[in-house]
């Protein structure tokens, strides 16, 4: 029996711009996406050469993910149609800490460690480029955990870049603050909500620029989902009049409803805390988190 353990990170959407709708209904976005330590542990144990006994997945925390056709088991049926390799039953061990349809990435993140670590327990036989490919199949945040480091998205989110590595050194210096409250947000809702009102972001690469060549990163966070978001659930919406009206600037990631406060100062961050549980008394996710391993 082999073991691996990993943290399955999350990661957040410091800026995320829609641009416009494609012809077949598709979104274009920028975006910059950063990974934080914060995450699920998850630990894979592998026995080899036996008859398939398939996957079992145990969960080890309050918050939990479907059993069935979640990111997990669609990495694996990936990885075994890839390889032809299916003489091994798996075992993952997943301690959840990132709220599903909180627009962290948990599931995404889930998914690429699983294939990552299966690649590793037979010696490498798909490049990372292979993985990419795979990723793209399992869901659109996949792709950027294959790096698992400071990247632009475009195009309709597929499209990812390597940030400057001056940036990627300065945002090492700032503390996050994440937090959800009791409910999630589903991707397709979101979409729909903003196809029937869209509002278009409408300069995204230049605020991007100027974005990158800044010291200090608190004017430029912004979320196209975050009006609509406000609008629907107004504790959220009076959570965040407080935090802005105390010079906090708050931001939606992703689509759905996690959300997070960056700044230099850790105990300046931690302030937040009694703020948030003021208006959120039983939120999902309320955790404090760095940027900087990722860019060891």
């Amino acid at each position: 029996m082999e073991s691996i353990s990993v943290l399955s990170n999350a990661k957040i959407n410091l800026f995320f711009a829609i641009n416009g709708i494609h012809s077949d209904g598709f979104c274009a976005v920028s975006s910059i996406l950063l990974p934080v330590d914060f995450g699920d542990s998850m630990t894979f144990s592998l026995q080899k050469n036996t008859s398939p006994k398939g996957l079992e997945i145990f969960q080890h925390s309050p918050l939990k993910f479907p059993q069935k056709n979640n990111t997990i088991i669609r990495a694996v049926e990936l990885f075994c149609e890839q390889t032809g390799i299916r003489n091994f039953s798996l075992r993952v061990d997943v301690g959840k800490k990132i709220p599903i349809g909180s627009g962290f990435g948990g599931g995404s993140s889930n998914a690429i460690c699983t294939l990552k670590a299966l690649n590793q327990f037979y010696n490498f036989p798909l490049s990372e480029e292979y993985l990419t490919s795979l990723a793209k199949k399992i869901g659109a945040d996949c792709s950027f955990f294959i790096k698992n480091s400071p990247q632009l998205a475009s195009g309709r989110g597929e499209i990812l870049s390597p940030l400057p590595i001056d940036f990627g050194q300065n945002i090492t210096n700032y503390s996050v603050l994440l937090f959800c409250p009791d409910f999630s947000i589903s991707t397709q809702w979101a979409y729909d909500q903003f196809r029937q009102n869209p509002t278009f972001y409408p300069d995204a690469k230049t605020a991007i620029q100027r974005l990158l060549a800044a010291s200090e990163y608190k004017k430029f966070v912004y979320n196209s989902f975050q009006d609509l978001v406000l609008k629907h659930y107004p504790k959220m919406k009076a959570l965040f009049s407080e935090l802005q009206n105390r010079g906090h600037t708050p931001c939606l990631t992703g689509s759905g409803s996690g959300c997070f406060i960056i700044h230099r100062d850790k105990n300046f961050l931690e302030s937040v805390r009694s703020i948030i549980l003021e208006y959120l008394p039983a939120p999902q996710l309320l955790a404090m988190a760095t940027f900087k391993h990722q860019f060891e």
